[in-house]
């Protein structure tokens, strides 16, 4: 990701700020939820590059783009915002963005499954919220919520013993 980042022959580098507050211990799956940042941040690195080559092409030259990335604790909720000054997204993109298979991508760049599998990590596995605030033009930002302890799922009480499930089969 750290190379994407970086300054190419087609834009500048693209700045991170980074505004950590002082979090506790958080009860997640880590590898889960770094998808979920790491799927974030590519696309606000592809909104920003379309947003520098449509300014490029509007006004002659470019504007530098950034993505901040803020984290604090809330009461019993753990808030992470991922801000880009990217192209930003319209009302209908929005509604549309947790689609399986949407993508505003070109074809055989997105498979349009990453923000389904985001939504679905933050808010089924961690049990926490996933919210997009975007004006076109203006940039996106993403806030996640999650609880400093997760829950465990409720043991059923209606389960059969391994004996029970093979009493009637015959050897």
């Amino acid at each position: 990701m750290q190379s994407r980042l970086k300054a190419t022959p087609k834009r500048p580098a693209i700045e991170v700020i980074r505004k950590y507050g002082s979090l506790p211990l958080v009860e997640c799956y880590a590898g889960q939820l770094n998808q979920v940042f790491m799927n974030l941040i590519s696309n606000a690195i592809d909104a920003i590059e379309d947003a520098y080559l449509e300014s490029v092409a509007i006004v002659g030259e470019g504007r530098s783009g950034s993505i901040t990335i803020q984290t604090d604790a809330i009461d019993q909720q753990v808030l992470i915002q991922i801000r880009d000054n990217g192209t930003g997204m319209s009302a209908e993109v929005q509604r549309r963005l947790l689609d399986p298979f949407f993508t505003t991508k070109p074809v055989g760049k997105g498979t349009g499954l990453g923000m389904a599998i985001t939504h679905q990590i933050v808010t089924e596995r961690h049990g926490g919220r996933l919210e997009c605030i975007s004006d076109v033009g203006q940039g996106t930002q993403f806030s996640i919520e999650i609880p400093l302890r997760q829950t465990l799922p409720e043991v059923r009480n209606d389960a059969i013993e391994p004996s029970e499930s093979l009493a009637g089969i015959d050897a």
